[in-house]
């Protein structure tokens, strides 16, 4: 266009499109319920700010020092790198950047919603992308890409693409709205499969400590007997071969049950919440069985994890679970004498004593529910931030206190 028809265009058109401003949302659903801010603050949050100052400040490029170097977040080279299976409104994100950005690190995130991707125009993923990477310190190009995490399974796929792209990762947050958990109602394989490639990728390309967040449906009454078998394994043979964790076990379960004489695990003389305690054993287990495998192994331990019930009718609990990822990295050690170097031999837990670890840990998997019910400050407290981060993704703030206080009432479960 030639200056005079720009000229004669600027009288008629305007140089911005005007914004119409969407009414507040007042649609609210289970995942909006003030336990899933316990979860944000208090698990994800919090791990996350305790390894950024414990072990991966040095790792993360800081903005207060950047100003003025860099023209664009795009080109940030070392930032926190996240890989998260977002809400259409990216809750989850926009509260890790509430409690991070004090700490000043820069974040970029990678997400997978099936339903739709930041590049989808106009949707609530497009509009909440665009509002979360205007955010001071979030990476421009982060994105939510339209495809499913069990995706990253085939190496020529191109969420696996994605996958390699934006990593390797502080970070993993499997926020998953289907289960890890076997049962008789889907195939987990895909799930499994999936996490074993991101394991095998995280392994080789990530050089420091990672945290990994799984959040899964258990409902006990469909366990699938086969599956469950295959997953209890690791624990059965732990079970059979160390008594510490033999000791720890029974804590949680009948000793018969794990002394069945066909090597199985007697599922049939479990409770609900035993099967519960179990599962959260196995997969901790077959996570350690899977950082014992490469070269460098890999120390997995649970952290301070969560649960609570979505279906009291079912026996449906949701489990929010955290591990810890840390290489076994050592130094070498001259012990011929030739060297006056003074270097100590550092030495790594066994996966023994990781599996006792991990029994101590499950026994202390904490009620959300009932922490919420008995601190009743803690429960308003939570309310208040989850109504904060509820406004900043366009809800109506004030709407939300009240569906709250008048018991969260939800058409889905």
């Amino acid at each position: 266009m030639s200056s005079t028809e720009s000229d004669i265009g600027d009288g008629i058109v305007p140089d911005k499109r005007p914004e119409h401003i969407a009414p507040p949302r007042t649609e609210f659903l289970p995942w909006h319920k003030v336990r899933k801010q316990f979860i944000r603050r208090h698990q994800w949050n919090e791990l996350t700010k305790r390894s950024i100052t414990r072990a991966w400040r040095a790792d993360l490029q800081k903005p207060s020092e950047s100003a003025g170097q860099v023209q664009s977040t795009m080109h940030v080279q070392k930032p926190l790198r996240c890989l998260v299976i977002p809400g259409n409104h990216l809750l989850d994100i926009r509260s890790m950047w509430t409690a991070v950005s004090p700490l000043d690190c820069y974040i970029r995130y990678l997400g997978f919603n099936e339903g739709h991707g930041s590049g989808d125009i106009g949707t609530d993923v497009y509009v909440a992308n665009n509002a979360v990477t205007s955010l001071g310190g979030v990476i421009s190009n982060s994105q939510v890409v339209k495809d499913r995490f069990e995706s990253i399974a085939g190496i020529d796929s191109q969420a696996y693409k994605y996958l390699k792209d934006y990593g390797p990762y502080h970070v993993v947050n499997l926020d998953l709205c289907d289960s890890m958990f076997p049962n008789t109602d889907q195939n987990v394989e895909p799930y499994y499969t999936a996490l074993n490639r991101l394991l095998e990728y995280q392994f080789k390309a990530q050089k420091t400590s990672w945290l990994l967040f799984i959040t899964t449906v258990v409902v006990p009454a469909l366990v699938d007997n086969e599956t469950m078998q295959n997953l209890c394994a690791p624990t059965r043979l732990n079970f059979d071969e160390h008594p510490s964790f033999s000791e720890e076990m029974k804590i949680l379960l009948p000793h018969a049950a794990l002394k069945d004489d066909t090597g199985n695990v007697d599922l049939a003389g479990l409770s609900e919440e035993q099967v519960i305690c179990l599962f959260g054993v196995a997969f901790g287990k077959w996570l350690l069985r899977m950082g014992q495998s490469p070269s460098p192994k890999w120390t997995v331990e649970m952290r301070r994890s969560y649960r609570y019930t979505i279906n009291e009718d079912k026996g449906a609990v949701m489990l929010s679970l955290a591990f810890e990822m840390m290489p076994n990295f050592a130094p070498p050690v001259d012990t011929t004498g030739m060297s006056q170097l003074n270097v100590s031999v550092k030495t790594f837990p066994s996966e023994a004593e990781s599996a006792v670890k991990l029994a101590k840990s499950v026994a202390n998997i904490t009620d959300v529910i009932h922490k919420l019910s008995e601190d009743t400050a803690l429960n308003t407290e939570l309310r208040d931030e989850a109504a904060n981060l509820m406004a900043m993704a366009g809800f109506d703030r004030e709407k939300y206190i009240r569906w709250v206080e008048a018991g969260e009432q939800s058409a889905r479960i």
